[in-house]
């Protein structure tokens, strides 16, 4: 009898323990974002620090949340509930911070000059300078202040329709928005740029002065930014297909987010983080991969 290799013995393993799983098409993108990107670096590892701690990391990431799934399966618990529904909020932070080691590791170089010179071309002169001369205490504040509502977006949208006892429409909201996370993600790799607040620092002379919010993000970058999210901003993707799929399951909640994504879009370039392509981009891709979800989710429901 011909002998499974380890790879198909671990396959068959990982069915037989994960097979009775009911898979939501939130999981396979999140968990399939973990996966993919923990097999990516073995090939692509060579500019990438202890690149060996990724896969291994990524593995038992991935086995800690089918464990997840799985006890759920067996016993829905209100707690396993609510933990097999929002476990990807839970995972954000670490999936962006890691970027920072990771975000050449497919091509090896900056693209940075390449957005700076197309948002020159197109504003004829560098957005993030020249917002500068607008810089006023209470607009500053109020620009930050849409800034900071980002962090709100997901967990308050999600955390309305949940507690409303709509479980599936919850799960649908999360794919919706987690495909558009990724994705945005996907692109830092296919095209690495650094942000406004790198590589034009030595232009932004003006020091911006607030209160409370501006403090607030100034403390939030200083934790968690990141060089090469740049394009497209995934503040502004995220916010657009948040608002999008407000408008589908809970259209009081959209009027409000509405004109927050919208001061999230000025406000990227405002303060001076992203390029205005890049909030540009963010706009695109949060309405594309918004009306792409929903043909997901429409022919998963067709016979």
């Amino acid at each position: 009898m011909k002998r499974d290799n380890p790879f198909q013995g671990m396959l068959r393993l990982l069915i037989r323990r994960y097979g009775q799983i009911a898979f939501h098409l939130m999981d396979y993108v999140v968990i399939g974002y973990v996966a993919a990107i923990g097999m990516v670096i073995i090939p692509f590892h060579h500019n990438v620090s202890q690149w060996g701690f990724y896969p291994l990391r990524h593995f038992l990431i991935g086995i800690l949340l089918l464990e997840l799934l799985r006890a759920y399966t067996q016993r829905p618990t209100k707690l396993l509930r609510f933990l097999r529904t929002f476990y990807p909020l839970f995972l954000m932070g670490f999936t962006w911070t890691e970027l920072n080691g990771i975000v050449t590791m497919v091509f090896p170089f900056w693209a940075s000059h390449w957005v700076v010179t197309i948002d020159k071309l197109i504003f004829s002169v560098h957005p993030t300078v020249w917002v500068a001369k607008f810089f006023r205490p209470w607009l500053t504040e109020l620009m930050n202040f849409f800034y900071a509502s980002y962090f709100f977006f997901i967990p308050v949208s999600a955390c309305l329709l949940y507690f409303r006892g709509r479980q599936k429409e919850t799960l649908d909201f999360l794919f919706l928005v987690y495909l558009t996370y990724y994705a945005s993600f996907l692109c830092f790799f296919l095209f690495p740029a650094e942000g406004a607040w790198i590589i034009l620092k030595h232009l932004h002379t003006v020091e911006p002065k607030g209160g409370f919010f501006l403090k607030f993000n100034q403390f939030m970058q200083s934790q968690g930014s990141i060089r090469g999210g740049a394009l497209p901003s995934s503040h502004v993707s995220v916010a657009f297909t948040v608002v999008l799929a407000n408008v589908k399951y809970q259209k009081k909640v959209a009027i409000v987010f509405l004109p927050l994504a919208l001061g999230i879009a000025l406000a990227t370039v405002y303060c001076q983080y992203h390029h205005a392509i890049d909030s540009l981009a963010g706009m695109v891709l949060g309405i594309l991969l918004y009306f792409v979800g929903i043909l997901i989710l429409r022919k998963k429901k067709t016979p």
